[in-house]
């Protein structure tokens, strides 16, 4: 027969070797060592993708006059130059070909006008200088008067009275020698009757002469004077009249001239204003891009576009993102904001490619801060663009990404994983491993940390293991 007590000794001493070697491996398993690690500190935020640049489509066409007759395809990829909309064209050809036709009348009544306005100028010109011509001749005519015929003609007769005088002398004179000899008993009847008629007919061609020259110096010569200088002015009115009334025909002419070139102007105007509207009924793609149809009310209904379809003045159609060139559009918190500046580089995961390696160059920090006012708390938030610096075909707008950002580096700290610090009353602890088993529990101060890994500033000692789950101490 076996003794009960050594066998009740030997399985109590296996059951307490698996008690104790099961503790031990549990042990093992929540607690971690303290060491030195280098890690980075992240900011990591999410965004959404956008294009850097994008163009909404819409029509340019005034009131309800565009009439969609074709749309290109919802998603479609399309490069810079396609066509993307196709309005109906018949209302628009149909004014610009009347607008042409007005446009070849006005031109051919400009250059009739214009030809009008070139005749009547030489028309003028020409009776300008006829009447300036016959001013010319009188003013040549009175001085001719005034200088050569009056002054001769007077002359003339000075002269012809003058030798009338001097022959009426010299018989006077041999008239009164007839006479004294005479008285001396030399008479001659006949000699002095001849003589006396000689005087007689001297004296009064003498009083002809001097009636003549008088009647010309006093009456005739300023009569002469009188109507050159009437014909004189008579001339320059006549210039002046013709002058004046040239100009009036010429402005006449010309006004017509402006008025028709006037009209041609505004059909030219209007010619160029339809031709613009007929080329807005073809929209082409400003830059390469995605189609995107806009969903907006239409005819009662929030529906997306479609041929047949009449839009308003510039009422959105489709929009135009360059997917070549995107940045995400996202925001940090008001915390966060002294660990962020421009240029900084971030790493890029978008969630529907999460294989994608990306970057992204901080571009740009909104100046005010917004609450949000989905969530009950006093949290504010500051806008941030970042740039993706790689070209994805396959990244569209408004797809969800993560945005890493390194803030820092921690350089051989004293760190545990985040897991094994704890809160309690706002200060922070650990539950170190004791030698002899058990945790005790120890304030620490801790410092930088990443989602990984905690900076451990006093507290803690390399070497040390701390429990990763809260003991009940």
């Amino acid at each position: 027969m076996i003794p009960v007590w050594p066998v009740l000794l030997f399985v109590l001493s296996i059951v307490l070797s698996g008690c104790i070697s099961s503790g031990a491996d549990a042990d093992d398993q929540v607690v971690t060592e303290v060491k030195k690690r280098d890690f980075s500190i992240d900011l990591n935020i999410i965004g959404v993708l956008d294009a850097e640049q994008s163009h909404m489509i819409s029509s340019g066409i005034e009131g309800a006059n565009g009439k969609i007759i074709y749309l290109i395809d919802d998603g479609e990829q399309v490069e810079q130059g396609t066509v993307l909309v196709r309005f109906d064209r018949a209302l628009f050809e149909k004014e610009v070909s009347e607008l042409e036709s007005h446009v070849k009348s006005y031109s051919a009544a400009v250059k009739a006008a214009e030809q009008v306005v070139a005749f009547e100028v030489n028309q003028v010109k020409r009776e300008s200088v006829s009447a300036e011509y016959a001013k010319n001749v009188a003013i040549l005519e009175l001085q001719r008067l005034e200088k050569g015929d009056g002054p001769l003609k007077l002359t003339v007769l000075k002269e012809e009275k003058e030798k009338v005088e001097l022959e009426l002398k010299r018989y006077q004179s041999f008239l009164a020698e007839l006479e004294s000899f005479k008285e001396k008993g030399f008479e001659n009847p006949s000699e002095v009757s001849s003589t006396q008629e000689k005087v007689a007919a001297y004296t009064r061609e003498l009083a002809s002469v001097n009636r003549r020259y008088e009647t010309y110096e006093k009456h005739i010569f300023p009569a002469l004077l009188e109507s050159g200088r009437a014909k004189v002015q008579n001339a320059a009115l006549l210039l002046q009249q013709t002058e004046q009334g040239g100009k009036y025909k010429v402005a006449k002419v010309k006004a017509s001239l402006l008025q028709v070139k006037g009209m041609l102007q505004t059909k030219k105007t209007a010619l160029s204003k339809a031709k613009f509207k007929l080329a807005q009924t073809e929209i082409k793609a400003p830059f390469s891009g995605i189609v995107i149809h806009y969903k907006t009310f239409r005819n009662g209904e929030k529906r997306k576009p479609r041929e047949g379809d009449s839009v308003f003045m510039n009422q959105p159609i489709l929009y135009l993102p360059d997917v070549t060139r995107m940045i995400i559009r996202t925001q940090a918190r008001e915390v966060d904001l002294h660990k962020i500046r421009l240029g900084q580089q971030g790493r890029i995961v978008v969630d529907a490619y999460p294989d994608s390696k990306l970057t992204g160059k901080l571009i740009f920090i909104g100046s005010l801060a917004t609450a949000d006012d989905t969530q009950d708390s006093y949290e504010k938030y500051f806008q941030v663009v970042f740039k993706v610096n790689e070209e994805d075909r396959r990244l569209r707008p408004g797809m969800t990404c993560r945005i890493s950002i390194q803030v820092d580096v921690v350089k051989g700290g004293v760190s545990v994983p985040v897991q094994a610090v704890f809160t309690d009353d706002e200060k922070n602890f650990c539950y170190v491993k004791k030698k002899w088993g058990g945790f005790e529990k120890r304030t620490v101060v801790v410092g930088r940390q990443n989602m990984e890994f905690i900076e451990i500033v006093t507290g803690l000692r390399i070497g040390e293991q701390v429990s990763m789950v809260r003991q009940d101490i």
